[in-house]
């Protein structure tokens, strides 16, 4: 989890710190859609989630964790994307938009 003095320490505005953190914790527990800037430019739009119960992949089964974690990179949020059936990221300053 960030905490918004590292959002905030990355140059995002209070605002966009407390956008992040609402996300993160909004996919602890559910599926959020969401938009952020890519790296081309372009706008995504995202369904994602960090519940570990919603992790299906493309063959049906849940997914399970091989190895040791990657490292946390502040300035990137994670998150398991529930179209691609995959792990996705972005940078926490191009977060556009978030849904309910």
């Amino acid at each position: 989890m960030k905490t918004k003095s590292e959002l905030i320490g990355l140059g995002l505005t209070e605002k966009k710190a407390d956008e992040v953190m609402m996300l993160e914790n909004a996919m602890l527990e559910r599926a959020v859609k969401f938009s952020f800037v890519k790296k081309d430019g372009s706008v995504r739009d995202a369904v994602g989630t960090l519940d570990r119960s919603k992790m299906v992949q493309e063959d049906g089964s849940l997914w399970e964790p091989k190895g040791a974690a990657r490292p946390d990179v502040p300035s990137l949020l994670k998150f398991w994307d529930l179209v691609a059936h995959s792990w996705k990221c972005f940078t926490v300053s191009n977060l556009v938009a978030v849904e309910g």
